[in-house]
């Protein structure tokens, strides 16, 4: 689940602009004059909070009162897709809604009619958030398909996904320099500000060797761009969502099967088949498979526990196997 701190910090909350922050506060006052709890003004503030340095990288630092639908829509979206649950998501929405609300109804304060978040609707709550698996096959389906279309970074993008294990976070930390002299990647932040590098290995330089000459020379240090001449620039971190969402269609052309797929199913689709020894990384490096041990280390895991966590539940074929149903 993505937390609160992954995105707040004291840092980024101090560069808020005035008018966020004072909104908030006005709002605070009127939660305590309603008679809120403690524990309710304290959830609703660290809601917003959130928000708001989210909005420092991502919006600008905008007027949350000139935000737009799409705005929040974009927010909810990269909690869904970091894994926050939904009822965290419909708290958030809870927060933000109804402290715009507020504002609607300050007439005298705020110049603010149409409260964005309004039709916003919730999502609906499961307990567990289905992850979906690749098979080796389809993965290296998928890569043929976009290497054949001449589509070298999004080919790149998959790979480097698949055999590093890393999360969509670190692999868009990836920088182009010296990316063909290694096997590692530049120094990566990863969740709880761990740093690491990133593993990856002959598919992947061979991709991006077509994929720099395809590029060109740029001063860009980032592996990923978009446009081309003067418009080239770096990538967003939503790209490569995009990327991923686009792959979808792709498998569904090639095998008539949909699969909703996500970036993270990248990270538990390498653990998986580097586990059970369907990796193609393996043939690589002459392995049959990787032990959990080595799969902890190379997923920069802090304990088996969680590594473990990440592969398929396979208690019934185990029962299965074993008493010969």
């Amino acid at each position: 689940m993505a937390k609160r701190n992954a995105i707040y910090s004291d840092e980024l909350y101090a560069q808020v602009n005035r008018e966020n922050k004072d909104l908030l506060d006005d709002y605070i006052l009127e939660m305590k004059s309603r008679r809120k709890s403690e524990k309710t003004i304290y959830q609703y503030t660290a809601d917003i909070k959130m928000f708001y340095c989210w909005a420092v990288k991502n919006l600008g630092n905008k007027s949350i009162l000139k935000m737009k639908k799409r705005d929040f829509r974009r927010f909810f979206l990269e909690l869904q897709d970091s894994g926050t649950s939904a009822a965290r998501i419909n708290r958030v929405q809870c927060s933000l809604r109804n402290m715009l609300e507020f504002a609607t109804e300050d007439e005298d304060e705020y110049d603010y009619e149409i409260n964005a978040m309004r039709s916003i609707k919730g999502l609906q709550k499961e307990e567990v958030r289905e992850i979906f698996f690749l098979t080796d096959e389809q993965i290296r389906l998928i890569v043929d398909y976009l290497l054949e279309k001449g589509k070298y970074q999004k080919a790149l993008y998959l790979t480097l996904s698949y055999e590093s294990a890393g999360r969509r976070n670190e692999v868009y930390q990836v920088k182009k320099h010296g990316f063909l002299e290694n096997s590692k990647t530049n120094e990566v932040v990863g969740k709880r500000g761990k740093k690491f590098k990133l593993l990856y290995f002959s598919k992947s330089k061979e991709i991006a060797r077509l994929y720099f000459d395809q590029r060109g020379e740029d001063d860009i240090d980032s592996l990923w761009v978009v446009g081309i001449g003067e418009s080239k620039r770096p990538a967003t971190y939503e790209t490569l969502y995009n990327w991923t969402v686009s792959f979808r269609s792709i498998l569904e052309e090639l095998t008539g099967e949909y699969i909703a797929f996500n970036p993270h199913s990248f990270r538990h689709s390498a653990l998986t088949n580097y586990h059970d020894g369907n990796h193609y990384v393996l043939k690589e490096l002459g392995k049959d498979k990787f032990d959990l041990k080595v799969l902890k280390t190379l997923a920069n895991h802090t304990s088996v526990e969680t590594t473990e966590g990440y592969l398929p539940d396979r208690d019934q074929e185990i029962l299965e196997e074993a008493f010969g149903i």
